[in-house]
């Protein structure tokens, strides 16, 4: 009983961390966007230049990338 107790705080804490490795990753996400907006280049690619579909922006308003960038950068 006690190896399955500790074994399972242990996986509850290494899941705690990880959503707090996500939630700062997704912070640093928004605030790039905003600083984006403030220099006058949200809803621009931080690639190459070109505009980020309107659609893609409203999934994810924080995304860096247009969807050709997005997709090498999977594939690279």
């Amino acid at each position: 009983m006690g190896r399955l107790s500790r074994m399972d705080a242990l996986q509850h804490q290494a899941m705690a961390q990880e959503t707090e490795r996500r939630r700062q990753v997704e912070l640093k996400r928004i605030d790039a966007a905003l600083e984006r907006m403030k220099e006058g280049e949200y809803g621009l690619c931080v690639h190459c230049g070109e505009s980020i579909a309107t659609r893609r922006l409203e999934f994810d308003p924080a995304a860096p990338l247009c969807i050709t960038c997005a997709s090498a950068a999977k594939s690279g």
